[in-house]
């Protein structure tokens, strides 16, 4: 899923959220999937590199931190941010930007 997603314009993290590279914990592969193979070593800090070799999870705000999510919601705010998504009129990136950042916790 992250291999997919994380090339998303908008990333939203709650407290539940757990970010793993499990094909490089179980020792499988030193390769993440094809997705985590472009954006681990982009990932300021060098801490794609320590994710990739050591399959450490990444839970909560440190998936925000790692830059990984680009918001952080309550995961108890997530069925109104929904509701919200949907009622934009004409979305765009703009409006969209604007009200995920009127839910982001920092």
């Amino acid at each position: 899923g992250v291999g997919v997603s994380v090339h998303g314009h908008f990333r939203v993290a709650t407290e539940k959220t757990v970010f793993a590279m499990p094909e490089t914990a179980i020792g499988k592969c030193l390769f993440p999937d094809v997705g985590g193979g472009y954006f681990l070593p982009r990932l300021s800090g060098k801490i794609g590199y320590y994710l990739a070799l050591t399959g450490c999870r990444l839970k909560g705000r440190d998936v925000l931190k790692a830059g990984i999510a680009t918001h952080f919601v309550e995961s108890e705010k997530l069925p109104a941010l929904e509701k919200d998504l949907i009622a934009l009129k004409s979305p765009s990136k703009e409006k969209i930007a604007d009200l995920l950042n009127s839910y982001h916790m920092k």
